[in-house]
């Protein structure tokens, strides 16, 4: 009989370490899937403002267009060339940042991104042109051939598009306007995509 409560007494002890083991796999993968999901929030955080930087950048340029009495597409009010390819194009894809250099006549850059590819396999080669990194000041730019510059995992860049719209069945074009998408990636933990829409109008002549 003493036995059988001995042995009796090593099955509940087995049952209960096997318990105890879900319990604490249970836990680490609730506490696991916790900071997965703070991470995606704060990284999805930050792609809502990059991208909020972005519209703003254009936005300032198609203000300053107007104090310096320019077409309100041009890519740098202070250029005295109204040709097609120095104004903002319908299906293309630019980078736009600050420019923080003291040659700059304008604080604002633009770029022309040319061939875009992208997806996960495109990151560290096609697409590192519009590749985020931080300068020693915290401050996001583009060039991340500078040694002092750290390397983000945030890409971003513009897509400028018609404005449309529907007439009965006819779809018409909105002139003196045009559609932006602002689309940040960034690739931690799996793919990740955020895109802000925006129309930006030459409003004083509309």
């Amino acid at each position: 009989m003493k036995y059988n409560k001995k042995w009796f007494s090593i099955i509940e002890v087995l049952i209960w370490i096997f318990i105890f083991s879900l319990g604490m796999v249970w836990i680490f993968a609730i506490i696991s899937s916790i900071l997965r999901i703070n991470d995606y929030n704060e990284n999805y955080i930050i792609a809502s403002n990059l991208a909020n930087e972005e519209l703003e950048l254009v936005r300032n340029i198609r203000d300053s267009n107007y104090s310096a009495l320019k077409p309100y597409n041009l890519l740098n009010p202070n250029w005295n060339s109204y040709l097609d390819i120095d104004k903002f194009e319908i299906g293309q894809k630019y980078i736009v940042e600050n420019d923080y250099s003291s040659l700059s006549n304008f604080p604002i850059k633009v770029k022309k991104i040319i061939n875009l590819e992208e997806w996960k396999d495109k990151l560290n080669n096609e697409m590192l042109d519009y590749n985020l990194c931080l300068d020693s000041l915290n401050r996001y730019t583009y060039n991340c051939t500078n040694l002092w510059n750290k390397k983000t995992f945030f890409y971003r860049y513009i897509s400028i598009e018609p404005v449309k719209y529907k007439e009965w069945w006819i779809t018409k074009i909105i002139d003196d306007s045009f559609l932006i998408k602002v689309k940040v990636i960034w690739y931690k933990k799996g793919y990740h995509q955020f895109e802000l829409k925006s129309i930006i109008a030459d409003w004083k002549r509309l």
